[in-house]
């Protein structure tokens, strides 16, 4: 009988040890779900970020394109700026030929040089951020 008794009780043990086994089983298998869940709300996360990298990566690259043709623009005022000037400079040189006053286009061009530094400096003089200087 106490044989029969000792089974019992290692029987009754091993059950023991079994159903914890299984409550730590199921515990685990729930980690894991959350875990699975938890990935899953990183993955839309990461996915919404990527879109808005995609996004302004795009306007990164419009802005780009947009300051490559603003300075294609800019160059090509600098040259009709540049044959304005000339052309002034001729003007004025005929005028002041007409008017009796004998230069050469050089001495033209220099008084013109010379107006073009004159609004500079007083351009820089006065800070852009004054309302006055507009």
């Amino acid at each position: 009988m106490k044989n029969i008794e000792e089974i019992l009780e290692k029987l009754l043990a091993e059950q023991d040890f079994l159903k914890e086994m299984q409550g730590r089983i199921v515990e685990n298998y729930d980690i894991m779900i959350q875990n699975q869940q938890q990935n899953a709300d990183n993955h839309e996360v990461v996915i919404h970020n990527q879109t808005t990298i995609i996004r302004n990566q795009e306007i990164i690259v419009n802005n780009q394109i947009n300051i490559v043709r603003n300075q294609k623009q800019i160059v090509q005022n600098q040259v009709q700026l540049d044959v304005i000037l000339q052309t002034q400079a001729h003007l004025l040189n005929l005028v002041k030929k007409l008017s009796g006053q004998h230069e050469s286009i050089e001495e033209t061009s220099q008084f013109i040089n010379d107006l073009i530094e004159t609004k500079k400096e007083s351009i820089n003089a006065k800070p852009f951020n004054d309302p006055s200087s507009l």
